[in-house]
C-alpha cells in the first residue's frame, strides 16, 4: 500500500525474490514459524548486494540512531547478564531486535514497487489457509475451542485472524480508494476480502479467545468510524453495512455461547473492581486468586501478574534484566507453572523497567508520526494509514492479556511497523530534496 514517486532500478530476476521474502516476513499471522527472521535478514542482505547506495538514506537520522542505540544497550545488557552473572533470562535477547529496524526500513523503501504484488498474493493465500484450516463443524457446535490457521496456540491463531481481518478490510478500501475496484480484478478483490473478513470473525468466535474479543470490541467501532473519512461515503457506508451485518449475524447465532465463555471472567473482574475500592488492589487480587469462582485461565494470569508486580517493585526504573527469573523464584505465586507473563507490558517492565517503556513509547510515537506525515504528503493512501493505525491498536490491546511481543506474530509485527515508518521517512526526505532542488532551479532561472 506504499506509493512511490520515482522508480527504483530493481533487476528483473530480483523481483520474485523480493516478493517471496516479503511474503515470508508477513507470514506469521497465517503460519507460526521463524521464517520471518530469516526473511528479514535476507532482505537486509539484498541492500548490500543490489541497493548499497541506499544504506546512506538514514544517515544522521535520529530515529534510526535511537533504534540502534537501544538495540546495542539491550544486547550488551543481555550479554553482561549472561557472561558475568550467568543469568540467561527468557528470550531477553529479543529486545535487541531494533538494531535491524532501520535496515529493514531501507529494504522496504528499496523494494516498495513490489508491495502491491505482495498483497495481491498474500490475501488469496490467507483465504486459502482459512478455508482449509477452519473447523466449521466444531465452531457451529459451540462446545469446544478451536485453533485457527496454523499456530501452536489457539490464542495466537485468533490474533492472526484479527490481523488478517483488519488487513483485508483496508486492502479492500485501498483498492477502492486507488480505483482498482473499477478494473477487471475489482470483483476478485471484493470477494477475497469479504470472505477473509467473514472467516476471520467466524474463527475468532470459535477460538473463545476473550482477549482477542475485547481487542476487537475496542478496534471494531473505530474501523467502522474510519469509513467516514472517505469522500465517497455511500460506498464506504455499504462496506460498513456488510461488516456490521456479519458481526450481527455472529452475535445472533453465538451470543449465548459467547456469554457462556466470557461471562464468568466478566463477573470475576467486576468482583475485583469492587474489592479494590474496599480492601486495596493487592488484597483484591489475592482474594480473587483464592476464590473458586475465578476462572482458571484468569486465576493463572492474576498469579503471573502478581509475581511480575513483585519483581518490578524491586527494580522499577531500569528493570531486573536477565536476573528477573531469579527474583521470580521468591515471589508469592512462584509455583505457577510457567513464566510467560501473558501481558506484553509486564514483559518489558520486568526486564527494562519504566526506562524501557518510555524508550519504546518514544520510538513508536516517532515512527507513527512519520507514517502520518507521509499520508499528509500524499505519499501513501488513507487506507494504508488506517490499516497501520488499527493493526497497531489491535496489537496493543492483545498484549494486555498475552505476551505476543515474545511470539513470532509480535516480532514480525514490530519489523513491519518499523519498516513502514522508516520507508515513509525516506520518501519524505526524498521529496524534500526534490522540492529544494526545484526551488534552486527556479531561483537560478529568475536570476
Amino acid at each position: 500500500m506504499v506509493a512511490s514517486e520515482e522508480p527504483i532500478a530493481t533487476p528483473s530476476r530480483l523481483k520474485p525474490v523480493l516478493i517471496i521474502l516479503w511474503l515470508l516476513l508477513i507470514s506469521a499471522p497465517i503460519l507460526e514459524s521463524d521464517s520471518y527472521r530469516y526473511a528479514a535478514l535476507l532482505l537486509i542482505g539484498t541492500i548490500f548486494v543490489w541497493f548499497k547506495p541506499n544504506l546512506g538514506l538514514l544517515k544522521r537520522d535520529w530515529l534510526a540512531n535511537a533504534c540502534i542505540a537501544w538495540g546495542a544497550y539491550a544486547l550488551l545488557r543481555f550479554l553482561f547478564g549472561l557472561i558475568v552473572d550467568g543469568e540467561k533470562g527468557a528470550s531477553d535477547w529479543l529486545y535487541a531486535f531494533p538494531l535491524f529496524f532501520p535496515a529493514v526500513g531501507i529494504a522496504l523503501y528499496s523494494s516498495r514497487k513490489q508491495i502491491e504484488t505482495v498483497f495481491a498474493i498474500y490475501f488469496p493465500i490467507a483465504l486459502a489457509a482459512l478455508l482449509i484450516s477452519t473447523d466449521y463443524r466444531l465452531i457451529l457446535a459451540g462446545d469446544d475451542r478451536i485453533s485457527p490457521l496454523f499456530h501452536n496456540n489457539l490464542i495466537h491463531g485468533a490474533i492472526g485472524c484479527g490481523f488478517l481481518m483488519i488487513g483485508a478490510f483496508y486492502w479492500l478500501l485501498h483498492a477502492w480508494e486507488t480505483g482498482q475496484l473499477a478494473r477487471r480484478s475489482g470483483s476478485w478483490i471484493i470477494a477475497v476480502a469479504t470472505l477473509i473478513i467473514a472467516l476471520c470473525l467466524f474463527n475468532i468466535y470459535g477460538s473463545k479467545a476473550k482477549g482477542v474479543w475485547l481487542s476487537l470490541v475496542l478496534v471494531g467501532p473505530l474501523m467502522l468510524a474510519s469509513l467516514l473519512l472517505y469522500a465517497d461515503r455511500r460506498r464506504a457506508a455499504l462496506v460498513g453495512a456488510v461488516v456490521v451485518a456479519l458481526i450481527a449475524a455472529a452475535l445472533f447465532v453465538g451470543g449465548d455461547d459467547i456469554w457462556r465463555f466470557a461471562g464468568p471472567t466478566y463477573e470475576a473482574t467486576a468482583r475485583i473492581e469492587t474489592e479494590i475500592s474496599a480492601h486495596g488492589a493487592w488484597n483484591a487480587v489475592a482474594d480473587a486468586i483464592a476464590s473458586k469462582d475465578t476462572p482458571e485461565s484468569m486465576n493463572e494470569r492474576l498469579q503471573l501478574w502478581a509475581n511480575a508486580s513483585e519483581v518490578i517493585a524491586q527494580a522499577p526504573f531500569f528493570g531486573a534484566g536477565n536476573h528477573w527469573l531469579t527474583l521470580w523464584q521468591s515471589t508469592t505465586y512462584a509455583s505457577v507453572p510457567y513464566t510467560l507473563l501473558h501481558n506484553g507490558y509486564f514483559e518489558m517492565l520486568v526486564r527494562h523497567g519504566l526506562f524501557g517503556i518510555i524508550v519504546f513509547a518514544i520510538l513508536a510515537t516517532g515512527m507513527y508520526s512519520r507514517v502520518f506525515a507521509a499520508w499528509r504528503a500524499r505519499l501513501i493512501s488513507l487506507s494504508a494509514l488506517l490499516a497501520y493505525s488499527m493493526v497497531t491498536l489491535f496489537f496493543l490491546g492483545t498484549i494486555l492479556s498475552n505476551s505476543n511481543n515474545r511470539l513470532a506474530i509480535g516480532e514480525s509485527f514490530f519489523f513491519v511497523f518499523s519498516a513502514v515508518a522508516f520507508a515513509c521517512g525516506i520518501m519524505l526526505k526524498k521529496r524534500e530534496v526534490r522540492q529544494d532542488a526545484g526551488m534552486i532551479s527556479r531561483d537560478r532561472k529568475a536570476a
